[in-house]
């Protein structure tokens, strides 16, 4: 006789289930033709900024340009920070799901 071994997950509480709900939100505006558009511009941001001191003139120059490569250094940060953000709420919408099917058993905690 052949048994069939059933999957049974958790319930995930209210937060994990919203959390759930938005990675699984940004994946659907991943897979649209303005976030690819919007992507480029993050990643063009994120790893090809830089300031030409050569264009820099006034007073100042070095004080200028040191602002202005401050001013892109945090730019580009953001930019990385909203693509590793975006992956991982995806990611975590993903694990969520599996552990609520009961395909990912999560550890118990030890308790001291």
């Amino acid at each position: 006789m052949d048994t069939i071994e059933e999957k049974k997950g958790r319930e995930l509480t209210r937060d994990e289930q919203e959390e759930m709900r938005i990675g699984f939100d940004l994946e659907d505006m991943t897979q649209s033709l303005g976030w690819k558009t919007f992507l480029g511009w993050l990643e063009q941001r994120a790893y090809h900024s830089w300031v030409d001191p050569r264009t820099i003139e006034g007073d100042d120059p070095k004080g200028k340009w040191e602002w202005q490569e401050l001013n892109a250094f945090h730019s580009a940060d953001v930019s990385k920070q909203l693509i590793e953000d975006t992956e991982k709420a995806i990611n975590r919408a993903h694990y969520l799901k599996s552990v609520e099917l009961g395909e990912i058993k999560e550890a118990q905690r030890m308790r001291l």
